[in-house]
């Protein structure tokens, strides 16, 4: 079977990666879910603040599981940058807030046809000017637990460290409670 494959943001990504380990490119489920990055995040995570704050991100482990991407033929690379050209233009006349690398991953979602996991909430509005399919971390969190890649016990807990962390996904408590209506 082939993968599913699923994006990962870069605030998804730094919810994720430090509890679910791997977190890339370790396929999952019946439907072989696999989780992917764009090579943009590793630029984003050079940033020195992030490193304060996500200190584990250089160590090699981490390093090494984002080695791996999406795999793209000279077409869809075509048509990528074109929809992102088309995307990007949207955002700065229509939709200020997403970031470029933003942009990118939703037209990387609309060409290759698969989601993307973000709880950035311009980033998702984007998404639906787009129809590009887009999901919170706790929708992928759900997911993973339906296929017995994580439990409950570990979405509970990480859902408590960010809500002392700060860390808040947009919507958390709606979503826990839609996603999650017995816990």
């Amino acid at each position: 079977m082939a993968q599913s494959k699923i994006l990962v943001d870069t605030n998804a990504y730094l919810r994720l990666a430090n509890t679910i380990r791997p977190l890339l490119f370790a396929p999952f489920g019946e439907h072989e879910y696999c989780l992917y990055i764009l090579p943009e995040l590793n630029e984003e995570l050079n940033n020195h603040k992030m490193h304060n704050v996500f200190y584990w991100i250089t160590e090699d482990e981490y390093v090494e599981n984002r080695k791996h991407f999406p795999a793209i033929g000279r077409k869809q690379k075509k048509a990528i940058a074109q929809t992102f050209d088309f995307v990007w233009d949207h955002v700065q006349t229509d939709l200020p807030g997403p970031s470029k690398v933003d942009a990118l991953y939703i037209a990387y979602a609309i060409e290759l046809g698969i989601p993307v996991v973000t709880d950035d909430q311009d980033m998702t509005a984007l998404a639906r000017v787009f129809d590009a399919q887009v999901m919170p971390t706790l929708e992928l969190l759900k997911i993973m637990l339906e296929c017995g890649h994580t439990d409950m016990k570990t979405i509970k807990s990480l859902c408590e460290y960010w809500r002392q962390f700060g860390d808040r996904p947009a919507n958390l408590e709606a979503d826990f409670k839609r996603l999650f209506p017995d816990q």
